[in-house]
């Protein structure tokens, strides 16, 4: 989520309220938010997401990801017991 200005000025409104330049102040934090948290290459590197990928190379990044399971098998365990009569 991107913070925009009028959630910035909620919930920085104590801040803005003592502030000299209000905007400037809010400008700034909505910058300092925007680099911290809507950053993908930070979500990234936290481990949030898997990958950042160019918006171009979305189709053939699908293709290879459901080439890769296409045939997938998923292997049954035997049975050990039957369910047993009470």
């Amino acid at each position: 989520m991107i913070i925009g200005i009028s959630k910035a000025s909620i919930i920085f409104r104590k801040e803005l309220e003592e502030a000299e330049n209000p905007e400037e102040l809010l400008k700034q934090k909505t910058r300092e938010y925007r680099e911290e948290f809507a950053n993908p290459y930070k979500a990234a590197a936290n481990l949030h997401i898997d990958d950042v990928i160019n918006p171009a190379e979305t189709r053939l990044r699908l293709i290879e990801a459901l080439e890769m399971i296409i045939n997938k098998v998923e292997p049954r365990l035997q049975k050990k017991h039957g369910i047993m009569p009470a």
